[in-house]
């Protein structure tokens, strides 16, 4: 089950990455006019513009590697959350423990 937790934390933190990614990349080549329809064009055809980032991908060992740090970043992200997850659920349980058993001591 925790590696579940971790893979999902890993997921949107490397969605996270990807959708900065991209908008930097509209906001940037949104400067030039002569940029736009390209930028126009890939936008409008997803499945062939994830095609081509797959082949530029592949040709490119540059690539490979920021992709690796990337889903390495992603990881390292998402074990660190579910580590705070598990330690802040564990303290919220020992302190309701702790509070329950003041409670239900009787009054001498």
């Amino acid at each position: 089950m925790r590696w579940i937790r971790v893979l999902g934390f890993a997921t949107i933190y490397f969605f996270v990455y990807v959708i900065s990614a991209i908008l930097f990349m509209i906001k940037s080549l949104s400067d030039s006019s002569q940029i736009t329809g390209y930028l126009q064009y890939y936008l409008q055809n997803p499945l062939k513009t994830i095609l081509i980032m797959f082949a530029e991908l592949t040709q490119s060992p540059l690539l490979m590697l920021t992709l690796f740090i990337v889903i390495l970043n992603s990881f390292i992200l998402g074990f660190v959350t579910d580590w705070v997850f598990r330690v802040l659920k564990r303290h919220i349980m020992l302190r309701k423990g702790r509070r329950g058993t003041e409670f239900d001591r009787p009054k001498t």
